[in-house]
């Protein structure tokens, strides 16, 4: 199931959860309602029926035309200050003879209940084919002439109409729920949009095609995954740009040296070598060779470094003497290159560091301020603590790099194609191999330089 179908469903889900929430809702209400109804029309009754029967008690001791008048008066007025549609009273009396003397008004709700009406609750019953809810009391006003008052009070609607909050209330949560799938539909509609849109981006990237860009209109979170996809897409292009480049100057690089060798395998294979120039094309040879293997192991290490498919073994090493050791096996390279090698090697102690790493990383840094520096030149190895961290330093006197560069200094290759060094042995990885060690060993490593002024390497490592 696609994502735009998955929002709609879980609107119309939501909605339906709503629109049934409301309704167990308006249902709880409207039985509150009826509880209320039932209780305020008992109150009132009960009112009524006490006020009916005072006015009849004070008025048995003589009947009279006036007291049936009294009596309906007193029926109207709790009819009206009730807003009732039926108030009707009937007085029954066994013993007192003269009670049909007293003519009360017509009472068709009583008439409708019959002789014995269900005292003292809400009953339902109809007048005049009318649905009416009636409440019947029964009040006694003479114990010794035995005399009864039947009071019913009766309405035709509920005291409060359930439907007047009811009916809002469904058609909001109705309206409501409309609204929500309208605008569930839209965003599902921008954001299947919006994927399709990244998706057919994505599938034309992955075909080659790096000119295609996600949309980035708007301040919303599309334009901000547009504007991360197509960040995304330049970094790969560049990323695809560099390995292009990088590839064709490593088929450079190996196509020099393997066209040497075969022209002097030519050579020796057609006797056109002179046996007192055996010597010098053997020394070609090899330097050739060494080139080549020099080349292979650098790319072999690169690519298992950045694989991550390498181990360190850490261990206690006095890294002042170790570094001594280093520099001084490569003083006698230096001095046939007419470059002073000096060093300033402070006593840090013992440091938490793989020795075969370290010598790699120092090799490399010495190795490549060497290919830089012209002869007459210095390359100086420092080593100092600086807090927690020691840091080892190479710096040469060579032709420096200019500030727009230094930020490109350890991507593969780029100094030996933007700078041409004074010995061109060499793989042109030895930057990005030190940075893949440095950081895999949780250091870091930065370069400062400028023109005519020479280039230095610091590395950052902790004690630890």
């Amino acid at each position: 199931m696609t994502v735009r179908r998955r929002i709609l469903w879980s609107a119309l889900a939501v909605a339906a959860v709503t629109l049934l929430a409301g309704l167990l809702a308006g249902a709880a209400i409207s039985r509150n309602l009826a509880e209320e109804n039932s209780a305020e029309l008992l109150r009132q009754a009960d009112a009524t029926a006490t006020l009916i029967a005072t006015s009849v008690r004070s008025n048995l001791t003589s009947i009279s035309a006036g007291d049936a008048t009294s009596v309906a008066r007193t029926l109207e007025i709790a009819k009206k200050v009730g807003g009732h549609d039926y108030v009707e009273a009937r007085v029954v009396g066994v013993e007192y003879s003269r009670l049909d003397e007293l003519e009360m008004p017509e009472s068709p709700l009583l008439d409708s209940l019959g002789p014995s009406p269900e005292l003292d609750t809400i009953i339902g019953t109809e007048v005049d084919g009318e649905p009416v809810l009636a409440y019947v009391r029964s009040i006694r006003v003479a114990v010794r002439q035995n005399v009864r008052v039947f009071i019913a009070i009766g309405r035709a609607e509920p005291q409060l109409n359930a439907g007047l909050m009811l009916r809002p209330l469904i058609l909001s949560l109705g309206i409501g729920a409309m609204l929500a799938v309208v605008f569930a539909y839209a965003i599902a509609f921008r954001l299947g949009r919006g994927l399709d849109d990244l998706a057919s981006s994505s599938q034309r990237i992955a075909a080659g095609d790096f000119s295609v860009r996600a949309p980035e209109e708007g301040n919303d979170a599309f334009a901000r995954l547009g504007g991360a996809f197509n960040e995304m897409v330049q970094q790969l292009e560049e990323g695809r740009l560099r390995e292009q480049n990088f590839l064709m100057s490593v088929g450079h690089d190996l196509r020099t040296p393997l066209t040497t060798l075969r022209g002097y395998a030519e050579a020796l294979e057609a006797g056109e070598i002179e046996p007192e120039d055996m010597e010098r094309v053997a020394s070609v040879l090899r330097r050739q060779t060494d080139r080549l293997s020099r080349l292979i192991e650098d790319l072999t290490l690169l690519s298992r470094l950045e694989a991550g498919e390498f181990t360190l073994r850490p261990e206690p090493v006095e890294l002042a003497a170790h570094v001594h050791g280093l520099v001084d096996g490569q003083a006698a390279r230096a001095e046939g290159m007419h470059i002073r090698l000096d060093s300033d090697v402070r006593d840090v102690g013992e440091v938490s560091v793989d020795p075969d790493r370290i010598d790699q990383i120092l090799g490399n840094l010495i190795d490549n301020a060497i290919r830089y520096t012209p002869e007459g030149g210095a390359v100086t190895v420092a080593l100092f603590r600086d807090d927690d961290e020691v840091v080892l330093s190479v710096a040469d006197t060579g032709p420096g790099i200019d500030p727009e560069d230094l930020d490109h200094v350890f991507e593969r290759l780029y100094v030996s194609q933007r700078y041409r060094p004074v010995r061109p042995e060499g793989s042109g990885l030895g930057l990005s191999i030190v940075r893949e060690l440095v950081e895999a060993m949780g250091g870091s490593v930065d370069v400062t330089s400028s023109p005519e002024r020479g280039t230095k390497v610091s590395v950052r490592l902790s004690r630890a």
